[in-house]
């Protein structure tokens, strides 16, 4: 297991930023080397703020949450704290906060339920479960040894509640005298909330939208012949029918950036491009597995973590070419799975 500290954060993220009149950011570090960080977010609300989302659990990151309380406070109170979505970046410090402050998180049903299903190293974090779906799929066996030494679990970052507060998609939640919309996303997580203000043109993206870097879409072991990818791009349409081009994305990873739309129609043709390459690695050959694609679709060197997320996404675009019955999907009597083109003959 993974027994790696919280990588540091670069110097401009070591204290909060206000990115927008009432909106405070905060970077805090995680031990995930393809992200190294997460945004939460500090919007005044009134008598006290209301918070978004709680970074990995562990002891240096609730030092900087304490840290950055002092600093935006302003001695008022957190009355409220939204998670956008079950991930141990976004929620690990959901009991921390909630006990700090006697709160409730607010989060959509799946989500919660998600949370607390890989909490007992299920969902999403059935170890074993997933290294034998991976081998399955064709992942060599330094993969698989690659994944077991440097995954980090779920567990290891994430404190709950007993409770929690639903909130719903298509609900009005107001902070501060701004009313955000509450829209919610497939494919990367089962429900996640993103938060839009028309008045202000903002939208709080949680993972759904991100600058630079593309949401993980995958396929897991407990659902093999589901179609993220479908789902994941609908939700996409969902929040291009209400941003603009100039609306302001504060996103879960990386810098804020402007115009939304525009980065949804990026996000979609960076798809529509991998579909296509799925399928050029798929011609000449009788048929392939998920593990045989790695290395073309995924230049750089990946560390364990990284393999669960290789591995779901090239998963991920082979079920939507077979939805789509331009691939066939193969699984033999011993279990390996593999996929053809539609027109390649058996």
């Amino acid at each position: 297991m993974n027994t790696s500290t919280t990588a540091p954060a670069t110097p401009d993220q070591t204290h909060p930023v206000e990115v927008a009149p009432g909106i405070f950011r905060i970077t805090v570090p995680v031990p995930f080397r393809s992200l190294r960080a997460v945004n939460l977010w500090l919007l005044e609300d009134g008598d006290g703020f209301t918070m978004i989302d709680c970074g990995f659990s562990d002891d240096p990151t609730k030092l900087r949450l304490e840290r950055a309380w002092s600093e935006v406070l302003g001695g008022k109170p957190v009355t409220r704290l939204i998670v956008t979505h079950f991930h141990p970046d976004h929620v690990g410090n959901c009991h921390f906060i909630c006990n700090r402050w006697g709160l409730r998180p607010h989060m959509t049903q799946l989500e919660w339920m998600a949370a607390n299903v890989a909490l007992k190293s299920l969902y999403s974090d059935d170890y074993e479960l997933r290294a034998e779906f991976w081998t399955r799929n064709g992942a060599s066996p330094q993969l698989i040894d690659l994944y077991r030494s440097e995954t980090v679990l779920y567990d290891s970052g994430v404190e709950l509640t007993d409770d929690f507060q639903r909130i719903n998609s298509g609900e009005t939640i107001t902070i501060g005298g701004r009313d955000w919309l509450i829209t919610t996303g497939q494919g990367h997580s089962p429900d996640l909330a993103t938060l839009y203000n028309a008045r202000d043109d903002i939208l709080i993206a949680g993972d759904q939208i991100l600058p630079k870097i593309t949401t993980n879409v995958s396929v897991w072991p407990w659902e093999p012949l589901a179609d993220p990818l479908r789902e994941f791009i609908e939700s996409l349409d969902r929040l291009d029918a209400i941003v603009t081009e100039q609306t302001f994305v504060l996103p879960s990873h990386r810098e804020p950036f402007h115009n939304a739309k525009a980065r949804i129609a990026e996000l979609k043709h960076h798809h529509e491009e991998r579909l296509e390459e799925v399928i050029a690695l798929l011609e000449g050959h009788e048929a392939r597995t998920a593990g045989d694609l790695l290395e073309p679709l995924f230049k750089r060197e990946l560390d364990g973590h990284q393999v669960n997320f290789a591995m779901g996404e090239a998963l991920a675009h082979l079920n939507r070419l077979v939805f789509e019955g331009t691939v066939l999907r193969h699984e033999d009597d011993s279990g390996l799975i593999r996929f053809s083109l539609a027109s390649t003959k058996h």
